[in-house]
Order: C-alpha cells, then structure tokens, then sequence
C-alpha cells in the first residue's frame, strides 16, 4: 500500500446536504456533468426515477428517490388524529470523502490523492485500473471507464481550491448544500442531531475514519430515504479491507510490476493506433 496523509476530520472543508429541502429536481446532477466535461448519456427506464440508476464513470452524482409513509398529526373538533400519508424523498448521492478513504489507502500505485481541503481524487494519468479502489469503497463510488481507468466525483477541487464551492452546491436553487469548513459544518450538524433531526455521517464505522465529508441531515419524515439508501452501502470492517488488499501486501512487488507492465502496454498499443491513424490520413490527402 502507499502511505496517505489525511488531514483531520475538523480540517479542510465538508458539506451538509439538508434532505427537507430536496425537490429532486436534479440541477446539481446536470451540473456536475457540464462542469466536468462528462457526456450526456440516452436515458433508459429502470423502474425508478432515478437516471441513471447508479453512479457511473460519467454520471459522479445521481438524485435517487425513495418512497416511505411519514406520519402526521391533524387537529380536529374531535380531538387529534394521527395517519399515514406518502412520501416521496429525493437523495443527491455523490463519493462521500470518507475522512480515512479507504480507497486511498488501497490504492498501490499511489494514484488517490487527499488534498489538505479532505478532496479524495483520483489522478487520471495515474491509475493502472487495477479496481482496488472499488473494491474497498464501502459506498459503491469508484467505476471503470471505457479506457480501464477509475472516475469519481472529485470534490469540484477545481473549484474549492481557487475559492468557489463544488458546482453541484453553487447551482441548487432551494440551497440542499452548505458548504464551508469542516469544524463549521461539522458543528452545524451537531446542532441539527440536538433539535431531534436524524443525522448521518458524523459517526460512521471506523473503516471511513468515523466520519465523511458530506454529511445528510433530515426531518425524522424523510429519514427513510437515508436509512434506505445507506443499508445498501453499509461500511465494511477493517478486517474486509486487509483481506480485500491481501494480494498487495504479500505480492506487492509482483502485482505492482504486472499492473505498471499491463497499462505501459495498453499506453504503447494506444500510442501505435494513433500513429497508424495519422499515417491513414494523411495518405489519403
């Protein structure tokens, strides 16, 4: 394994998405696509609202929906009477920046990068597409592209780094996102868990750290939505990890060097199609 510095949890910077304000009306989706240059993808029917279903190498955040009952309270001449009444909750998901990533930490070539903002991001050039960084991901977040290589949301680093907040935040119109320094949001939150809202991310399994870097908070009316989404992507243990990345703790030397061989093959016989394309046309001039 590589050896990652994190900063800690009340460093650099974090997000509190606040459910009850969701209108699914996924503008933020649409708006980490244009920012990072993703292409626009046929939508296809699922049997759920959310398009695409999951996250992909081109979709790094996707608005997911979830149907629950939220009980209410009505006051009548004859005295208060409780029922049932649907819901529909929408839920932006995007990579949640786990603290201690262990994505990061799994990766063998060293091609995660933790920036000192708490931005877990993958560096394009770098990755070999071994798939330990899925594997690993206790949040189902990494996925492979046409070319091999992995592709997640990146935090907008781009854009936190030059003082502006990820687009996804920027472009909401019923302001879900607050976005800001870690310590601030972290405390906000706090806040919200005390007033009786449900909270997920500020004590998560030790696997991710304890805690991640975007934060849900909600009504307990939509806490459905949360609970639902999560138990698909419960965190692993520390022991899954070790033996997920078995192989590269007893046959690092030998499944580094594979890899690094595997993709300079793949770069060389890249390079050769271009060159054979260019001599293609250019004979045809």
């Amino acid at each position: 394994m590589v050896s990652v510095k994190f900063p800690r949890p009340d460093e650099g910077v974090a997000v509190l998405v606040d459910l009850d304000k969701c209108i699914g009306c996924r503008a933020c989706q649409v708006a980490c696509k244009d920012w990072n240059g993703r292409p626009a993808e046929k939508a296809k029917f699922t049997g759920t609202l959310a398009s695409p279903s999951w996250l992909t190498a081109e979709d790094w955040k996707v608005v997911f929906y979830y149907e629950g009952k939220a009980e209410k309270k009505l006051l009548t001449p004859a005295g208060e009477v409780t029922f049932s009444q649907f819901d529909l909750a929408a839920l932006p998901y995007n990579c949640m920046h786990c603290v201690e990533a262990p994505c990061a930490r799994a990766c063998p070539v060293g091609a995660i990068k933790v920036t000192s903002d708490g931005a877990v991001v993958i560096n394009r050039d770098e990755c070999i597409g071994c798939g330990y960084c899925e594997a690993t991901c206790p949040y189902d977040v990494p996925k492979k592209g046409a070319d091999g290589r992995y592709y997640k949301c990146t935090f907008c680093v781009d854009r936190i780094e030059n003082g502006r907040a990820p687009a996804c935040v920027e472009v909401c119109p019923t302001n879900v996102f607050t976005f800001g320094p870690a310590s601030e949001v972290v405390a906000k939150a706090r806040e919200e868990q005390k007033r009786g809202r449900y909270v997920y991310g500020l004590d998560v399994d030790s696997y991710v750290g304890g805690q991640v870097r975007w934060i849900y908070v909600t009504s307990n009316r939509r806490a459905f939505a949360v609970k639902e989404h999560f138990s698909k992507v419960a965190p692993r243990t520390a022991q899954q990890l070790r033996e997920l990345i078995k192989p590269v703790t007893l046959y690092g030397g030998a499944v580094l060097a594979a890899a690094l061989a595997a993709a300079g093959l793949a770069a060389w016989r890249q390079a050769r199609a271009r060159e054979k394309r260019a001599r293609e046309g250019s004979s045809t001039d």
